[in-house]
C-alpha cells in the first residue's frame, strides 16, 4: 500500500491597504456613527452630513439664495445712472467720429503752439553742445573771470579815488507799499523781433561803432 503526501505551498501576501476615496462632498457610509467600535479607522474618523437630509432644508436654502440675489439686484444701478457715471457709453458711430475729430483738432492746435528748436536753443532749454564742450566753455569763462577779478581795485583804492563812499550813519524811513515788480518786455518778443534786434546790433557794430583797427577782430557779432 502506497501513501502519497501532497505538499501544499502557502504564500502569504501583505494585507491590501485600504483605499480612501476623496470626494468633493461628504458621503454617507453605512451606519458608521452607531458602530464606532467595529468600524475601520477611516470610516469613523469624521462625522458625515447628508446634504439632502430633508425637503424643508433644501427649500430654505433655495429661498435664502433667492433672497440674496434679489437684494443684489435691487442695489444694482440703473441704465441712466451708469450713463451719468460714464460707465455705459451710448454713442453712435457718427457721434464717436465727431468726438475723435474734435480731439484731433485740439491736439493739432496744441502742437502748432509748440516752440521750435531754435527758440528752445535761445531759451537755453535745448542744448546744442555736448557735455564736454559745455565743460570746456565753463572752464574758459572761469579763467576769464578770475583774470578780470585779479585786476579789480581794492576798497581802499576806490575810497581814495572817491568812487565809493561809506556813511557812518544809517537813515531809515517809512515807505508805503507798492508793486516792486518791473515790466519785462523782452519776454513778449517774437523770434522775428529778436532777429531784427540782432541785425540792428550787427549793423551798428560794423558801421557806426568806433573801434580801433587793432581791435576790430575782437568785435563780437550776433548770429543772424
Amino acid at each position: 500500500m502506497f501513501v502519497y503526501f501532497h505538499h501544499a505551498v502557502v504564500c502569504r501576501r501583505p494585507p491590501p491597504k485600504p483605499r480612501i476615496r476623496i470626494c468633493s462632498r461628504p458621503v454617507r457610509v453605512g451606519n458608521a456613527l452607531e458602530n464606532k467600535e467595529n468600524a475601520r479607522p477611516w470610516e469613523g474618523a469624521g462625522e458625515f452630513r447628508d446634504d439632502y437630509a430633508s425637503e424643508s432644508e433644501r427649500v430654505a436654502a433655495k429661498l435664502a439664495r433667492k433672497e440674496s440675489l434679489n437684494i443684489k439686484l435691487a442695489l444694482r444701478p440703473d441704465r441712466q445712472e451708469l450713463i451719468n457715471r460714464n460707465i455705459l457709453v451710448v454713442q453712435s458711430d457718427h457721434e464717436r467720429q465727431e468726438s475723435w475729430e474734435a480731439i484731433g483738432a485740439r491736439l493739432i492746435r496744441r502742437l502748432s503752439m509748440r516752440p521750435t528748436a531754435e527758440e528752445l536753443v535761445e531759451r537755453n532749454i535745448l542744448k546744442s553742445q555736448s557735455p564736454a564742450e559745455e565743460k570746456k566753455q565753463k572752464e574758459e569763462k572761469k579763467r576769464y573771470l578770475l583774470r578780470k577779478l585779479s585786476f579789480r581795485p581794492t576798497v581802499d583804492e576806490l575810497k581814495e579815488k572817491k568812487i565809493i563812499r561809506f556813511s557812518d550813519y544809517i537813515e531809515v524811513t517809512q515807505a508805503h507799499d507798492y508793486d516792486r515788480r518791473a515790466d519785462k518786455p523782452w519776454t513778449r518778443l517774437t523770434p522775428r523781433d529778436k532777429a531784427a534786434i540782432r541785425r540792428e546790433l550787427n549793423e551798428f557794430k560794423s558801421s557806426e561803432m568806433a573801434v580801433h583797427e587793432d581791435s576790430k577782430h575782437l568785435t563780437r557779432f550776433h548770429r543772424p
